[in-house]
């Protein structure tokens, strides 16, 4: 008997920027001014919005709100990467992606007003609604890598995690099946150092996250998730990795979730505030300002430009969605089932009896009565 090596892995780390935002030219991803601002101006916008969202919940104007206050190049960046057919699943902190494909922030507050209206996708992108459940859009995401290798349509799936998620079954049933098929699919671990109040060296004996992807024959990768280029160099080279059809990748970005876990939580009952600090030195918004600056591209000028743009657009989403008239109560019975199943029908019309006798039906549903009928 002997005892020898029948299999070895090593998982990589990515940087491009210093705390500084001093670039190492060895890695540096050549990118154009034009894409380089779009995703500053975006950061910005977005880190502006999040902000105001949370005095909005604050002031009984909206719900339970998730911010993502220091996580902003792990959202902007990886949506702005990819192609319009490519699909993005992201969780239920994704109102970042969800802007940076182009969705109007209006409809973000509504979402998270209590209104299911609030999910309206632009029509040219391919995107899933929040999954709220933890983890359980994992395998779906799979499924629709798996549907874009059948079909050749060379779309790409984009999923999105946190480091708690990445401890739950989901996560490796979707790896066993995306490594074994070679899926097109990146799995990007926002590991934000917390999963609600558990540490990340309580989540997992593991050095890294990414190096689970070796156990399943799929590429890991660590990346500084506040490092916005280290961010677009590791989710480019994953998406080229799966349109050539080398297969599944696990993206490891590590962030830190500045904020709250949502505005129902008290991050300072179980998080020292000094490690808040130290991360708040490591802001990938003020990071990638300083690479721009440093480039000359960018000044106080332009920036503080953008900070008064920023500041009037939002208050224009925000008018816009204290502007919608009230949900039709009617509209929760339509989307459900292509044939509605006659207690569903029974419920509709009953509410809608409700309904007419106490005058609060003001306008007709605006989507159609399920199709059903009695046995």
């Amino acid at each position: 008997m002997s005892l020898r090596t029948v299999a070895e892995s090593r998982t990589q780390r990515l940087e491009v920027l210093d705390e500084k935002g001093r670039p190492d030219p060895s890695v540096e991803p050549k990118l154009p001014t034009e894409t380089l601002l779009k995703m500053y101006r975006a950061m910005v916008e977005i880190r502006i919005f999040d902000e105001i969202a949370f005095k909005l919940q604050r002031q009984g104007r909206l719900g339970t709100y998730p911010q993502i206050l220091g996580q902003e190049a792990t959202q902007i960046v990886p949506a702005l990467a990819l192609r319009p057919k490519d699909w993005l699943v992201p969780t239920y902190r994704g109102q970042g992606a969800y802007y940076a494909r182009g969705m109007k922030l209006r409809y973000s507050l509504l979402y998270w007003g209590g209104d299911d209206r609030g999910v309206h996708f632009p029509e040219e992108t391919n995107d899933l609604i929040f999954a709220i459940p933890v983890g359980s859009h994992l395998t779906q995401a799979a499924g629709l890598a798996w549907a874009s290798k059948l079909k050749k349509d060379g779309a790409v799936t984009l999923a999105y995690l946190g480091d708690g998620t990445s401890s739950k079954g989901d996560f490796h049933e979707a790896l066993t099946f995306a490594g074994s098929f070679k899926l097109p699919v990146v799995y990007l671990i926002e590991n934000n150092h917390w999963a609600i109040s558990v540490p990340r060296e309580r989540q997992a004996a593991a050095e890294t996250l990414a190096q689970k992807a070796s156990g399943y024959g799929v590429y890991g990768l660590q990346v500084d998730g506040n490092d916005a280029l280290a961010v677009w160099k590791a989710v480019s080279g994953a998406l080229d990795r799966a349109r050539s059809g080398e297969g599944a990748t696990v993206l490891e970005c590590e962030t830190y979730r500045i904020g709250h876990h949502t505005t129902a939580d008290d991050a300072a009952r179980y998080r020292p505030s000094a490690e808040v600090e130290a991360w708040k030195r490591k802001d990938p918004v003020l990071r990638l300002r300083s690479y721009l600056g440093g480039r000359g591209l960018w000044d106080e000028k332009r920036e503080a430009e953008l900070q008064a743009r920023s500041q009037e657009m939002i208050a224009e989403e925000i008018k816009a969605y204290e502007s919608f008239p009230p949900p039709n109560p009617l509209d929760m019975f339509a989307n459900n089932y292509a044939r509605a199943p006659w207690p569903l029908v029974e419920q509709r019309a009953e509410l809608a009896k409700i309904l007419e006798e106490s005058r609060d039906l003001e306008e007709v549903s605006s989507l159609p009565p399920p199709e059903g009928r009695f046995p």
